[in-house]
């Protein structure tokens, strides 16, 4: 179980990561390679469905700023809190 849970935070980790060079890349627009695209690639099929809870239930919520990456990052850090006390099986 530990091993499993192991496999898991480093999905995790890697993930965060993802997300935090996609909201720098949505900053700066650089142009678009292999890499950008595969960052967008690897986000984007777990951020929309996030947008799309988020712009159906908090409509005021979604302006000018995407919220999505935050609250994908509380949802994340709240599935890890979940998930923790398995680690010490």
């Amino acid at each position: 179980m530990r091993l499993i849970m192991g496999l898991i935070d480093v999905v995790f980790n890697l993930f965060n990561i993802l997300l935090l060079i996609y909201v720098l890349l949505s900053w700066i627009h650089p142009v678009q390679n292999k890499w950008t695209e595969l960052v967008r690639s690897l986000v984007e099929p777990v951020l929309t469905p996030v947008r799309r809870f988020l712009q159906k239930n908090v409509p005021n919520l979604m302006g000018t700023f995407d919220w999505s990456p935050v609250a994908l990052w509380l949802l994340i850090s709240l599935i890890r809190q979940i998930l923790s006390p398995l680690r010490y099986f």
